[in-house]
Parts: C-alpha cells; sequence; structure tokens
C-alpha cells in the first residue's frame, strides 16, 4: 500500500498487522511518491505475521540507478501506454527500474520470494524473459473474449 506521506507509513502498517494481515507492506517514496522510489529513499514499513519493521532503502541498494524526476513523469495515456508497451518490450531504463522495484514488493507479499532483492531478481526476469509481456497479452486475450 503506498502512501502520499511518509509519516504514515508506520501507522497504517501497525493497522495492517493488528487486523491480522500476514505479509504486506506500506511505502512511500522520494518524491513525495505513494509507491517505492528510484529518486531517492523510500520508507517501507513491512508486516510480518503481525509485526512491523520500519526501515529506510535506497535504489542503490538493489544495483539501481537513481533516477531524475523528468525521467518518471507520468505523460497522457498514449504515452504511458507506450511507456509500458517499451517495458514489457525490455527496454532498460528508469521506468523500468521503479517497475520492477515496485512488482518485488508484490511478489514478496506474495510469498514468492524471501526479500526485496529477490522479489527484483524475480520481477526483472519476468520482464527480461517476456513472460510479464505473455501474461499481459493473455489477459487483453481473455478479455475481448469476454
Amino acid at each position: 500500500m503506498g502512501v502520499f506521506d511518509g509519516a504514515l507509513v508506520e501507522p497504517l502498517a501497525s493497522v495492517l498487522g493488528a487486523l491480522g494481515v500476514a505479509h504486506a507492506f506500506v511505502v512511500h517514496g522520494e518524491g513525495g511518491l505513494d509507491e517505492l522510489s528510484t529518486l531517492g529513499e523510500s520508507v517501507i514499513g513491512e508486516v510480518r505475521d503481525g509485526q512491523v519493521t520500519v526501515r529506510r532503502v535506497t535504489p542503490e541498494q538493489f544495483g539501481l540507478h537513481r533516477a531524475e524526476p523528468e525521467a518518471l513523469a507520468a505523460g497522457d495515456a498514449a504515452e504511458n501506454a507506450a511507456r509500458l508497451e517499451a517495458i514489457l518490450n525490455r527496454e532498460p531504463g528508469p521506468a523500468r527500474d521503479i517497475v520492477a522495484l515496485n512488482a518485488a514488493a508484490a511478489i514478496v507479499a506474495a510469498g514468492l520470494a524471501d526479500d526485496l532483492a529477490a522479489g527484483l531478481a524475480r520481477a526483472q526476469d519476468a520482464l527480461d524473459s517476456g513472460a510479464a509481456a505473455d501474461t499481459l497479452r493473455r489477459l487483453r486475450e481473455a478479455h475481448a473474449r469476454s
């Protein structure tokens, strides 16, 4: 879960823990992002079996480069769709890095990796192998049939 203010990370993570959530992340990233950021430091509240751990991470800890804000600025729908297609077509760069980093948190929360570094490796592999693009293609086809 992303939050717009880093001060909300720990309280919301504590609420999720109290509600019995088995594993989740509450995150806030530099640049006012409600997601993990490659612009700089991110605050992470990890909930695991009722315990909350708050820590700060940087993109460099995961072998990623810091992005410039302009590289991640949102565009119109067509520009954003083209950016997503580029990411799925194995184009390296800041957009791919931030997508993979945030996918890493989802992969860990789902129990498919033990930590963010391992989750990032899985996310990058899904992008590099074309598995992510194949999944989107299958979802589009299923949606078209329904």
